[in-house]
């Protein structure tokens, strides 16, 4: 089963709080760019969340990669601070992949981003777990990868707020926002987000992002066009 999007949370577990929910049937070709901003959804398919019993209703364009689970990480306090900007150091390469879609919180399961500013909370996902996507659809980003190229998506916010993306292993959550918008709004922004790799622990190319809003949800789309190594 696929182990590369989890969540880490308060659960006492030897990997800070590591509770895993498994979303079965969450497809997601990636369609980036202008497509991606402007909602446009190809060839996603319905929900199933594991051991619940509930299914989402299946989108007509067949079925597509599994995604796996998200791990949910509290930093006491907000845990915000500048210090998370973690530059990346080089020299690197940069290497394409056929863009893919990584995350979409209208489709998988998991449902949309809760607010989070108040609480210090974030999600960070393994986007370079080997078996991210289940089925034997292959995933092209490495688990050493330092640093990933992508578009943030975030549409359909129940109030204003910005999303903070980071390297998954960072004690603090940045200051600095990637996406901003406002009440019901469709925004999408390039962003090329440090990621954490095995050398950092137990990462897997893994990136943290986080609903800096304290009164709203949000959904989240991530399409990753290419990495760094």
């Amino acid at each position: 089963m696929p182990t590369g999007r989890h969540s880490k949370g308060r659960a006492a577990d030897d990997d800070q709080g590591l509770s895993r929910r498994r979303f079965l049937r969450a497809a997601g070709v990636g369609t980036a760019g202008a497509m991606v901003a402007a909602g446009a959804v190809v060839g996603q398919a319905g929900a199933e969340v594991a051991g619940a019993g509930v299914a989402g209703a299946a989108v007509p364009g067949g079925s597509g990669p599994e995604i796996p689970a998200r791990r949910q990480v509290v930093r006491p306090g907000g845990g915000q601070g500048a210090a998370a900007v973690q530059a990346v150091s080089g020299p690197l390469s940069f290497h394409t992949i056929s863009p893919q879609r990584y995350l979409d919180t209208r489709f998988d399961g998991g449902g949309p981003f809760p607010p989070q500013g108040a609480i210090g909370e974030f999600f960070v996902f393994d986007f370079g777990d080997p078996e991210y996507f289940a089925g034997g659809f292959p995933n092209e980003v490495p688990a050493g990868a330092k640093a990933i190229a992508c578009n943030l998506t975030v549409t359909g916010g129940r109030s204003g707020g910005n999303l903070r993306a980071f390297p998954g292993n960072s004690d603090v959550i940045p200051l600095v926002s990637n996406v901003n918008w406002t009440i019901g709004q469709t925004v999408a922004n390039y962003a090329i987000v440090g990621a954490a790799t095995p050398a950092d622990g137990a990462f897997l190319a893994s990136v943290g992002l986080h609903n800096a809003s304290t009164q709203g949800s949000v959904h989240v789309i991530v399409d990753i066009s290419g990495y760094f190594i």
